[in-house]
């Protein structure tokens, strides 16, 4: 049986977020990612943007064989719901009166409340609209945002709280429970929407967090699935409070039972230590402002975290008494910021005979050649221009980026989120759309100068799958959800033996049984070789 990995992707996040602040949390038997909250099915097999249905819950997962899972923990922004001028507590008397009532938004007395509320707290307009909007937009309950824009949300403490979610359930054989939100329970069977949508709503399986190779081996031989923690952001420690206690509590991390294999080091918000690409088009402007510490370098405090991470003393030489390596993952982080990074961490360490593997966990291709293009453009990226074809934005890999995953021997995840591949209305193919991107990355190993005949060579086994699902994407239509990697691997399949024949020569597909490695390589080998030997 073929069995697929991701190298980036939120499996638990939706469950997570749904049942949070309900009475479920107080049950255990209730309180688990098995527990699935219903797709609008509708919507996912139209493969449109992943607001309003599932497309890595355990379920899918389990039927759809992706048995390789990078999960993925991240603590809301407050930038998505807070920032301008306006006063807090205005803004969540209105959320109070979108909360309390049973009827949900078809309350008309709800609605009288909230256009009194909104007009006596004008003051407060634009980011009770913005609220609003994040609300609507993402499917998430307003019993979460109001917790997300409330003084007591703390980054740390959520992202132990996601942790334990995930934990509670982990190495339990468990046959899924279908959440219905809202009204929908009434008029909604679970046991007839299980026999009609069994792929996606009906499983018995288990998932296993892994706390080193050897277990990640085990899980796989019995066809369970292994999961490897990793983290969206180092806000998540609690830096925009809390930044003298970064170190404390990387110090924590590494202690955890089940350990972080890597950081994604940035997000969409200034976390202190260092900058992040832009990454949101001009139409979420209106609800978010991510201009500070955009496209910026990074800083003193992000240095000395770095070197924690990694387990590097002052001279970068590897301290074991620093506890074990937390890689960093630089999606996200701007080309400044990894421009730094590779000059003076990854480089200098190689010197020392120190490989420390470059990961680039969900991204696209940018069309530019070199970090300086990537940073001199980075103030002019906008929603219309392209680049050749390609998202040109410093949030995706340029060909100096892809270099160093070559020369590290690290690992690029293809996203699956159309406008990072460079198609922002739904009109081009999904597997030309990838392939393209794909294809232009290898041609920067291949086309290198600076890397050798072997790092040509192994050109393909630096790519995995690395969706970012659950990550509110616009999804590349005919690939939407994990249900449908044998249909993206079959594609891809077609494409590499279209290459093998033009050109198989340049790109080392000399047979079908290359092609067939390659392939097999991207869908699951290459994220399975880096776990045995890196975790």
């Amino acid at each position: 049986m073929k069995k697929y990995a991701d190298l980036h992707c939120h499996p638990h996040s939706r469950a997570f977020h749904w049942m949070r602040h309900t009475k479920y949390e107080r049950k255990q038997k209730k309180y688990h990612p098995w527990n699935i909250v219903l797709s609008n099915f509708k919507k996912q097999e139209k493969g449109k943007r992943a607001f309003s249905y599932s497309q890595c819950d355990p379920v899918k997962l389990w039927n759809g064989e992706t048995k390789l899972v990078f999960a993925s923990l991240y603590p809301f922004e407050k930038g998505f719901y807070k920032g301008g001028q306006m006063e807090q507590s205005k803004v969540i008397r209105i959320l109070d009166i979108l909360s309390t009532s049973g009827l949900g938004f078809l309350n008309p007395i709800k609605w009288a409340q909230l256009v009194l509320a909104f007009f006596t707290g004008a003051p407060t307009v634009l980011k009770l609209l913005r609220t609003f909007l994040q609300s609507l937009l993402m499917r998430m309950p307003i019993r979460r945002i109001k917790f997300f824009v409330s003084p007591s949300y703390d980054y740390y403490e959520e992202l132990i709280r996601e942790r334990d979610f995930l934990i509670n359930y982990s190495d339990q054989k468990t046959k899924n429970n279908i959440f219905i939100p809202g009204l929908r329970r009434l008029i909604k069977s679970a046991s007839k929407l299980k026999k009609k949508y069994p792929e996606s709503l009906n499983a018995e399986g288990k998932y296993v967090l892994c706390k080193n190779y050897s277990e990640v081996k085990d899980t796989l031989d019995k066809n369970e699935i292994a999961m490897v923690l990793t983290i969206e952001g180092m806000h998540a420690l609690g830096t925009d409070t809390n930044l003298n206690k970064v170190e404390e509590r990387i110090h924590e991390l590494k202690k955890w039972d089940n350990p972080v294999f890597f950081i994604t080091f940035a997000h969409h918000f200034n976390n202190f230590l260092a900058g992040h690409a832009h990454s949101m088009p001009d139409a979420l402007k209106i609800v978010s402002d991510q201009v500070d510490g955009m496209n910026e370098g990074v800083q003193p405090e992000g240095e000395k975290a770095i070197k924690l991470l990694l387990s590097l003393d002052s001279d970068l030489q590897r301290d074991s008494s620093l506890g074990h390596r937390i890689l960093l993952d630089l999606k996200h982080t701007a080309a400044k910021s990894r421009k730094w990074y590779y000059d003076e961490i990854v480089s200098p360490c190689i010197d020392k005979g120190d490989v420390i593997p470059v990961i680039l966990s969900h991204v696209g291709y940018s069309g530019w050649h070199t970090l300086k293009e990537s940073i001199d453009n980075a103030n002019h990226e906008n929603d219309k221009d392209l680049k050749d074809g390609f998202y040109p934005w410093n949030i995706n890999a340029c060909g100096e980026d892809i270099q160093w995953v070559a020369k590290t021997e690290g690992l690029i995840g293809i996203c699956f989120d159309q406008r990072i591949l460079g198609d922002k209305k739904d009109k081009k193919n999904s597997i030309d759309l990838i392939w393209k991107n794909l294809k232009a990355m290898v041609d920067e190993i291949i086309e290198s100068t600076d890397l050798t005949k072997d790092q040509k060579q192994k050109c393909w086994s630096y790519f995995t799958i690395g969706t970012d699902f659950e990550g509110y994407i616009d999804p590349t239509q005919d690939y939407s959800n994990s249900l449908l990697f044998d249909d993206f691997e079959n594609d891809l399949l077609d494409k590499m033996n279209e290459l093998k024949v033009l050109d198989g020569a340049t790109y080392h597909l000399h047979s079908d049984t290359d092609v067939e490695a390659a392939v097999r390589g991207i869908c699951f080998e290459n994220a399975h070789q880096f776990l045995k030997r890196n975790f």
